[in-house]
């Protein structure tokens, strides 16, 4: 014997006909409570290194392009950290960011990520060969059995190098390699960032958390991320901007990202570019 269900409301059935005949696509991260005309938070000031850490390093692989840079708007390495070098992560094994420029068809160059404690010892070294194109290419610290986490409250320091020559390095020309570098530190969020995060119902309000908390490596991995899956999102573009440019650096805004690549144990995988 058939049920039929009856519905009091003639209004219902009309809805459910509609939603069935006409589904609306939406994407649940790229929403936000938080209204249009309200700014990312950003307060990058808030975390200051101890004294012990020395340089922050530098930003922009500074003096001549490099043997292996195409002339461009954009022509210049450039490690996506604050003015100040300096940034803070909740994260045990964090992503680290950084811009390539175009690179001459000829060239064969590589990338070379290094990790080192505050007292220089280093703890982590890894190569990827790269193609050509422009971009931003983001790195994960590996979680292996022979790297542990980053500690909390301690600081390490980070570099990219860009090899133009590698053959050149091995005879000890280091004089095309482009460097860049900065200084991350793993803190514990408190209760009330907690409490913010738990709340955070979306990739971009959990990225908000840590922009208005002064997280800088996890509210860029975070937008970096949304960019990734929603490149046509007006907000998503807009706070990805305003990020950029809360660093001094909206010249990248428009950028094309790439997947982040997990690193191996000391080896060298190969890094695409169209990943």
């Amino acid at each position: 014997m058939i049920r039929i269900l009856q519905f009091p409301n003639p209004w219902i059935l009309l809805f459910l006909a509609l939603a069935i005949a006409s589904p609306i696509p939406f994407r649940v991260e790229a929403q936000s409570s938080r209204p249009n005309n309200q700014s990312l938070p950003t307060n990058w000031g808030a975390y200051e290194p101890g004294a012990n850490i020395g340089s922050p390093g530098r930003r922009e692989g500074g003096g001549t392009r490099g043997p292996c840079i195409q002339n461009s708007a954009n022509d210049k390495v450039i490690a996506l950290v604050p003015v100040n070098g300096f940034g803070a992560t909740t994260t045990e094994y964090p992503t680290f960011s950084v811009y390539l420029p175009p690179l001459l068809p000829e060239s064969k160059p590589e990338i070379e990520f290094v990790l080192k404690t505050a007292e220089g010892k280093e703890i982590y070294k890894t190569k990827f060969m790269v193609n050509r194109g422009a971009g931003i290419i983001s790195f994960i610290l590996p979680n292996t059995s022979n790297l542990s986490a980053l500690e909390l409250n301690k600081n390490y320091s980070w570099s990219v190098t860009l090899i133009c020559n590698p053959e050149d390095v091995k005879m000890g020309d280091l004089s095309g390699n482009k460097v860049v570098s900065g200084v991350i530190r793993r803190v514990t969020p408190n209760a009330n960032v907690q409490q913010e995060l738990k709340a955070a119902k979306t990739v971009i309000d959990r990225a908000i958390v840590y922009a208005n908390a002064g997280i800088w490596y996890d509210a860029l991995s975070n937008l970096a991320e949304l960019r990734r899956s929603n490149p046509n999102d007006p907000t998503v573009i807009r706070d990805w901007q305003e990020l950029l440019k809360s660093v001094g650096m909206e010249k990248l805004a428009q950028e094309p990202l790439f997947q982040p690549v997990v690193g191996k144990n000391q080896v060298n995988p190969s890094l695409s570019r169209n990943n």
